[in-house]
């Protein structure tokens, strides 16, 4: 059939068929292009929730760590960064929450929300407010009587899970760009 043709119909055909191989790798790189975007975006949206849980996570422990410090020392220093610690975990909690999508973590972060909250009111703030009315000695051996009981630990490991969902995340677009690339 191809010899039956003249050579300018041959170049012609030749030409569109370059042309045609030329459109459908354009349009696979055009989707890998697409892909990589898409995941690249994912990843930012991933990390950002990443960095927020953690930032929820290290606002917790500084509020415990604050409070212990100004338990010992009975020094005002120590409740500014207490009250920061305060201020840095309801924002992130409340932007983390609106950010994620899955119930389970966005359940995650209601708990830890919860109990955050029931940690101030059983042990932070009333503490606090115990040694700013002259008895800080009562509120050191009640923190010491309590022994794991005054602990953070209920509030931060749902967190880990959400962190624990994001890395997986993070990992699994960084894998799809790798293949796409």
């Amino acid at each position: 059939m191809l010899k039956s043709l003249k050579i300018p119909r041959k170049l012609g055909l030749s030409f569109l068929i370059i042309c045609a191989s030329a459109a459908a790798m354009m349009a696979v790189f055009f989707s890998n292009i697409s892909m990589i975007r898409s995941v690249t975006d994912a990843n930012s949206a991933a990390q950002s929730r990443y960095a927020k849980a953690l930032a929820l996570e290290t606002a917790l422990l500084r509020q415990n760590s604050q409070m212990r410090g100004y338990l010992v020392t009975g020094d005002k220093t120590y409740l500014k960064s207490y009250d920061e610690g305060r201020v840095d975990y309801d924002k992130a909690s409340a932007e983390l929450e609106a950010e994620l999508t899955d119930p389970k973590l966005v359940e995650a972060v209601k708990v830890s929300r919860k109990e955050t909250l029931d940690w101030r009111a059983k042990w932070g703030d009333r503490l606090i407010k115990r040694v700013d009315g002259g008895d800080l000695a009562g509120a050191q051996a009640e923190v010491q009587a309590a022994g794991k009981a005054v602990l953070v630990s209920a509030a931060v490991l749902p967190l880990r899970d959400v962190r624990d969902a994001e890395m997986a995340a993070i990992e699994e677009g960084m894998a799809t760009q790798k293949a796409a690339m």
